[in-house]
């Protein structure tokens, strides 16, 4: 079974903390990666996709800002599970942005992202 990738944004793979609630949860939970367009949340108590959640969190490379962001659930891992190269990946649950604040923050996650990507890379 083929696999595409439907991300439309650049992310990067960083661990930082996130402020996230639900209408059931409300928790500071570590993030995996992040782009302009959502992140990844650690946590074993997983929403149902189409969940509509809250973050917030601090972002930045040189220059840091705290961005607010509601979000649906787009894909869940209610348990750990090894990938195709079989390192475990956390529980967790994958969430798309639908409005974010700052209103520059979008450009800001995005451009912050591509430095961090570049700094890895040289």
């Amino acid at each position: 079974m083929s696999w595409e990738e439907k991300r439309k944004f650049k992310r990067v793979y960083m661990r930082f903390a996130v402020e996230y609630r639900s209408s059931s949860f409300w928790q500071y939970v570590e993030a995996r990666d992040v782009s302009a367009g959502g992140l990844f949340l650690v946590t074993e108590n997983v929403e149902p996709p189409k969940t509509k959640i809250e973050v917030m969190f601090e972002f930045g490379n040189t220059e840091k800002k705290f961005i607010h962001a509601e979000g649906v659930v787009a894909w869940n891992r209610p348990k750990p599970a090894k990938d195709e190269s079989g390192e475990t990946q956390p529980a967790g649950m994958g969430i798309m942005f639908t409005k974010i604040t700052p209103m520059a923050a979008k450009d800001f996650i995005d451009q912050a992202v591509k430095s961090i990507k570049e700094e890895k890379s040289g």
